[in-house]
Parts: C-alpha cells; structure tokens; sequence
C-alpha cells in the first residue's frame, strides 16, 4: 500500500479562505495542543468587498476570556493579530473552539448582526484526557472506473499516555456484507499530542461503477469505527426524467433531465429527438450543448412544435450525444387538445349570467307585487 506518514505537533496550519457575502477571512483554522500557561499569536488577515465602512473584528467561544486582539476595527480590512494567554489548568478535556469572527462594519450599529455579512475563522485548543484517548477523522475520493481511490486518516492522541495504533480500511459495495478489499496498515506508535496522518491510494482500479461504503477502523485499545461513502464512476450521461405532456397547436418546451456519473466534467452534451408515429418518423430537433460537472443533475431543453399533429399518443426517442457517446431512452409521449377558451365562450358564457340576473330581477318584482296586493286587500 502506498502512504505516507505525517507527524504533526502542536499546530496543524491550513492557508486556506473562507468567504460570506462581501467579507472573508484567511486562514481558516490553526490547531494548538494545550499547555499551562501557554501564550501564543495568530495572524488572521480579513477583507471587505461590500462594506465601505471596513470590517468589525470579534471573539466567541468558551475560551474567549483568555484572548486579546491587535484591534477590533480594520477601516480597510487587512492582517491583524490574535493572542492566547491559557491558564494553568482547563479541567474539562476535549477541543476548546476560539470563534475569530469577520463582520461587515455599520456605522451605527455595534454589536448588531442582523443583515450583515460575517464569517468566523477559528483556533481550536485540544486538551489531552487522562489516560488513553483518540478522535479520528477519515476521507475517501469519488473515483472514475479503473482508477485507485485516494484516502487520508487522521488520528489524533487526545490522552496523556503513548498508543500503539493499528488500522484497517475495508470496502463494501452498497447492499452487500462482505467487503471486496481490506487494506490493513502496520502498528505505530503515537506520542501524547500527536497527529498521525496516513495518506495513500487503495487498489480500487477493478471495482464496477456504483456506490461503495469505506470503513476505517482505528484500534488503540479501543476501536473505533468510521465509515465514508464514495462512487466510482462510469463514462455516462444518463438520463434521468424527461417530459411527456404536450399542448397542441402551439411550440412546447421538451425538458430532458439528465446526471454526468463521471467523475470529471463533460462539455458539450446536447439532445436529439426524433418524434415518431406508428413507426413513421413525423419529426425531430435538438438543444443546444451544455456543460457538467462531475456527478452534476441538470436540465437541458429543446422546442416541439405541436401544430402540425393530432392530439395522441406518440414515441419518441432521446439521444444525448457528449465527446464522441450517446445514451438513448425510447419513450411514449402525449399531445392533449388545447383549452378551449374564446371570445365567444366568454360571450355565451356572460350572456347565461345575465339572463339569470333578469330572471332574478322579474321574479323579485312580482314578489314585491304580491306582497302589495295581499297588503292592500287586509286593509
């Protein structure tokens, strides 16, 4: 198996941006181990591309009382520093998250968040267990056919004691109780405040397309069992759903969903349908190319010209073509009659309605007529 193994100590450094709405920060994260009495900076950098006023700067998180910033206020967004001044002793283990957040300043609006932009970067403070302890993190890539699936565990020792570490990978197909592979990794040991990463590939390359379950089982005394799912992907545009109801008389939208099960993009797919009758092809078109993402679900959309064509059921054949394949769907298609509403509709329709209004109308005035009657013979 190739891998290689990465010791980290102290801080795992990730130059990364995160961004929201109009402000971003950079990096994302730092990561310290916790030690009594620790003082230590952290260079943020923020920016505002909204804002005129600049950005607010601000701290949350259960450690928050132990920090302090350069400033809580950049007029034109730029570096500033974060400093940690831990205590001797934190008493609950576990990671502690220092929120470093990013908002869109407003000139009259302190503290309110509502509306606004923000974004938070964050340190974390790991703080050891008595004892033998690990947390674990596992990733697995989608993969096209006949490639192997790069994966990483991390394995962080979160006590106060070494650990001899073995782990195992497993593959499942979805559905299935018996693993295709097990990839086993060899014992190491981890020091206290260790971060043990095994990157490297699995001999994935004669897996078929489908949808597979990855299990990483980390032993140090303890197992612990974490699972990720991934695709391997075949060289397909398939489609997905298409529609079938049509008016007639007029020029309808022809909707075809379709799903890239490839994990790469494919440019330039595009349809073709041929309408048929009975056998007799009465017409066809196409759409215009589209572009997609791996595994992405999109529309693509032709026109169908109706006015020709009695109201029935007709087949029609779907082809989407894309860098020299095509995927093909024979389907049963519907042209319905049109509703019929007109101006005559309408005047016959007025006239029924007016004609029981005056209906209406004499029956009340002999009502009336009559009661005046029998109103004057009583007196």
């Amino acid at each position: 198996m190739k891998r290689s193994i990465i010791f980290l100590t102290l801080i795992i450094f990730s130059i990364q941006l995160i961004q929201a709405g109009g402000v971003g920060i950079t990096p994302v994260y730092y990561k310290e181990f916790f030690e009594p009495g620790l003082v230590k900076e952290y260079i943020f950098n923020a920016f505002s591309t909204n804002s005129e006023e600049g950005v607010d700067i601000y701290i949350e998180g259960d450690l928050a009382e132990y920090v302090n910033l350069s400033t809580t206020y950049l007029p034109d967004g730029g570096e500033f520093v974060v400093t940690i001044a831990l205590p001797n002793i934190i008493r609950v283990p576990g990671t502690h998250k220092i929120l470093v957040g990013v908002i869109e300043a407003r000139e009259g609006e302190e503290g309110v968040v509502g509306g606004r932009a923000a974004i938070q970067g964050r340190i974390d403070v790991l703080v050891p267990y008595p004892g033998r302890y690990t947390e674990s993190t596992f990733k697995i890539s989608d993969i096209n056919k006949g490639e192997e699936a790069q994966y990483e565990l991390e394995i962080n020792n979160l006590g106060t004691l070494p650990l001899n570490i073995s782990s195992k990978i497993e593959i499942f197909r979805e559905g299935s109780d018996e693993p295709l592979l097990i990839e086993r990794v060899s014992d190491i040991e981890t020091e206290p405040k260790e971060t043990l990463t095994l990157a490297g590939t699995l001999p994935t390359q004669e897996l078929p397309p489908g949808i597979y379950t990855a299990y990483a089982t980390v032993d140090w005394g303890e197992k612990t069992v974490l699972n990720q799912t991934f695709r391997v992907g075949e060289f397909l545009v398939d489609i997905i759903d298409y529609d079938y109801q049509f008016k007639q008389g007029s020029i309808n939208p022809f909707r075809i969903e379709m799903e890239n099960k490839w994990n790469t993009k494919i440019d330039e797919v595009f349809a073709t349908v041929s309408i048929t009758d009975e056998g007799l092809l009465v017409t066809n078109f196409k759409t215009i190319s589209i572009d997609t993402d791996p595994w992405e679900r999109k529309n693509i959309t032709g026109y169908f010209d109706t006015s020709e064509f009695e109201a029935k059921r007709y087949t029609a054949k779907i082809v989407l073509s894309y860098d020299g394949a095509t995927t093909s769907k024979l389907v049963a298609i519907y042209i319905n009659e049109p509703t019929v509403k007109t101006y005559r509709a309408y005047i016959i329709a007025a006239s029924i309605v007016a004609l029981l209004i005056i209906i209406a109308f004499i029956y009340l005035v002999w009502k009336v007529r009559t009661l005046s009657k029998k109103n004057g013979k009583k007196k």
